[in-house]
């Protein structure tokens, strides 16, 4: 999609290393932001990003390695999956009933794993990402690209991880904007493909024969360390340059960010969620035309997903309490993730709401100024 270049950033070659070790120094013939669009001429890198934002950091590209193609195991792996605790958080998918898992503490480590899993139209290429700084855990077909794998560039945008792409000519793709913002591919979106966060223990319990990705062939890394000290304490600043921040929520708190029809987004702060009841649901229209929607919460497990509420044709309303969460319409159990374990639905899968994100509501912001927050109104929490 070719955008006027008054809308855009330009960024010389010569101004903008990548990788690098400073902020905005000089780069080298491998830049793959010399590879602009056609009508680029001067040698210039066409960035819809805006530069007081734009970090490189003093990790090189591929500095922090991808995940590439590594085996699933079983949940009850003796050794591949030894880093995991109950309360370990991990990035969930189900692709025609089966589960994956990819846990937090790998992507500390790689923040992306670039995986194949088998889907009943063949093989379905997947990037499941995660950035530890913004918190943000997103899953993307990488069909997009033509399948290619995902990289770790080393720059940060708002605090956020920047991806490439792995082509001859390389795009850059902050991973919140879900979009190329500088290089050929850009104006690309990529699709996000359904995922849920929660613990482990809660996601092995709804799903006992879940595969996951466990510790890398040949590499027993310190998956077991949280390797950021205190950073996701609710109220510790951002390491990087950030937009104001809206204090209404703490910067760290995690947020379920939903994007919705006309770019109206709405954030659900988990400090907030955990006021109610164990499991519960909050009705909440989504999608074109603002269709009846829900959003569905486990404190035990600590998660929450936004879902469509029609079921063949019939709009459902969702009640929690203590022991689930039920449809008052036909009276089946469902759980956080979206399936029906038992009544007249046992089986139906929920539709999720597809541009729903987990992450922290200062980076969430800070991609989407003037989201609303759900719940009660509540003071400024800065400290």
């Amino acid at each position: 999609m070719r955008q006027s270049r008054s809308n855009l950033t330009r960024l010389r070659a010569a101004t903008l290393i990548w990788p690098a070790v400073v902020i905005l120094a000089g780069c080298g013939d491998s830049d793959p932001l010399a590879q602009g669009p056609d009508d680029n001429d001067e040698g210039d890198v066409v960035c819809t990003l805006d530069q007081a934002f734009l970090i490189a950091t003093a990790v090189v590209k591929d500095g922090i390695p991808a995940l590439n193609q590594q085996a699933w195991v079983g949940a009850d792996h003796p050794e591949d999956i030894w880093f995991l605790e109950d309360d370990t958080r991990v990035i969930g998918i189900t692709v025609d009933g089966a589960a994956y898992a990819v846990p937090h503490n790998l992507l500390w480590f790689h923040e992306i794993a670039n995986v194949t899993v088998e889907s009943g139209s063949g093989p379905l290429a997947l990037a499941i990402t995660f950035c530890p700084l913004t918190g943000s855990s997103m899953v993307f077909d990488r069909a997009a690209v033509g399948g290619a794998e995902f990289g770790v560039s080393g720059l940060l945008y708002k605090s956020n991880l920047i991806m490439y792409d792995r082509r001859t000519q390389e795009s850059l793709w902050p991973q919140m904007s879900s979009s190329a913002e500088c290089g050929a591919a850009l104006g690309t979106k990529l699709s996000l493909y359904p995922s849920i966060e929660m613990t482990w223990d809660g996601w092995r319990t709804l799903h006992p024969d879940t595969r996951v990705l466990g510790s890398p062939v040949g590499i027993r890394g310190p998956y077991d360390v949280y390797p950021y000290g205190n950073y996701e304490q609710p109220y510790t600043e951002y390491t990087f340059p950030m937009p104001n921040l809206d204090t209404r929520v703490p910067p760290k708190e995690r947020v379920l960010g939903i994007v919705e029809v006309g770019g109206v987004t709405t954030a659900f702060p988990f400090g907030t969620l955990a006021t109610l009841a164990p499991f519960d649901a909050v009705d909440w229209p989504v999608g074109p035309g603002r269709t009846p929607g829900v959003v569905l919460w486990d404190s035990s497990r600590e998660s929450a997903m936004a879902y469509h509420a029609v079921v063949g044709g019939d709009t459902l309303t969702f009640v929690g309490g203590v022991e689930g969460i039920v449809d008052s319409d036909t009276g089946s159990e469902w759980t956080v993730d979206g399936l029906a374990l038992s009544g007249p639905l046992e089986g139906t899968r929920l539709e999720p709401v597809r541009d729903a994100i987990v992450a922290f509501w200062g980076a969430w912001y800070a991609f989407h100024p003037g989201t609303e927050i759900w719940g009660p109104s509540k003071p400024d929490v800065t400290q």
